[in-house]
């Protein structure tokens, strides 16, 4: 008996994050953008996501910090969704040239850290311009590579 996969469910090429060397390493990201069904939740490194308790759309690692009194200012969790992790991170600031930046600690932005969303956005400008030199690139299955073809005379066993 030989199992057949189809390469979607062995590599995630619509995963789109800044270190993909970080999927499936054994360490679980429980936020955005590794944690989402395009990653494969961190390549399997994260359980599916739960449903929070009082937010039927809230889809979460971990429910139990929804409301747990410590915003966990990450994605899924702060939003709205997810009631602004239950109302803990409801104490947004106003950012001064993103008026559509919801974000609990305005000063993290242009800060020159990069840091995750929701800080990362386009509503916050990418961190206020601090993960703009940050290049993402895709994780891609083998199969989508380039190929590199050696002439007889090039081959690396010929020489």
């Amino acid at each position: 008996f030989v199992k057949v996969y189809h390469v979607t469910e062995l590599f995630y090429p619509h995963c789109i994050v800044d270190m993909a060397r970080g999927i499936g390493n054994g360490y679980c990201r429980d936020y955005e953008p590794y944690y989402s069904a395009a990653c494969g939740y961190d390549g399997s490194d994260c359980e599916p996501p739960k449903i929070a308790e009082n937010y039927a759309e809230c889809l979460v690692h971990n429910p139990n910090l929804i409301n747990d009194g410590t915003c966990y200012d990450k994605l899924p969790y702060n939003t709205e969704k997810c009631g602004f992790d239950g109302g803990d991170c409801s104490n947004f600031t106003d950012v001064k040239g993103y008026p559509d930046c919801l974000v609990s600690n305005s000063t993290k932005i242009r800060d020159g850290k990069c840091d995750d969303l929701p800080y990362n956005s386009r509503e916050c400008g990418f961190d206020g311009g601090d993960c703009l030199t940050i290049k993402f690139t895709p994780t891609t299955a083998p199969s989508e590579r380039p190929i590199t073809e050696f002439a007889p005379s090039q081959s690396p066993s010929a020489s």
